[in-house]
């Protein structure tokens, strides 16, 4: 499902959020019929798609926990032994996550991840361009004495 001309996710505004239109999902059901000249209809490219959305759930998931690494190079999130064999114990279904690259991680991220960009396309504050103009203007300071008296005013009044 990943690697298919059928496949057009975001450009074309076919993921608005984190769900994809039914017309893209019949589109990739009927590439997938033609390229491999197999009968696959909606319900087939759903559950596939829901099954990707439990691996980037764990990988997530795993990725946000202390003790873990991301080497982006290999797509692989890294751990020492002891980590290792103490999740993997915990949680068996981590086990195929840990110290292995992750196949299709980045077609994975731009299918079901949740548009927040990784590794090379991750951007801080400091790393926006400022050109346009607005460097100039000065950051509004909410809690200041006034703002403070009319967010009180505002939320008292009945």
């Amino acid at each position: 499902m990943l690697n298919f001309p059928g496949h057009r996710g975001g450009p074309k505004g076919n993921k608005p959020s984190d769900t994809f239109k039914t017309v893209s999902i019949n589109r990739v059901a009927e590439s997938i019929s033609e390229r491999f000249q197999v009968q696959c209809d909606a319900k087939h490219v759903e559950n596939h798609l829901r099954t990707v959305k439990n691996q980037w759930q764990i990988i997530c998931t795993i990725r946000g926990e202390s003790g873990f690494g991301w080497d982006d190079n290999m797509k692989m999130i890294t751990c020492d032994r002891a980590t290792y064999d103490a999740t993997v114990m915990a949680y068996k279904k981590y086990e195929p996550f840990l110290n292995k690259s992750i196949d299709h991680y980045d077609k994975i991220a731009l299918v079901v991840g949740k548009d927040m960009a990784t590794g090379s396309f991750a951007r801080t504050f400091a790393d926006i361009d400022l050109a346009d103009g607005n460097q100039d203007l000065v950051p509004i300071d909410y809690d200041n004495e006034e703002t403070k008296e009319i967010r009180h005013h505002i939320f008292t009044k009945k």
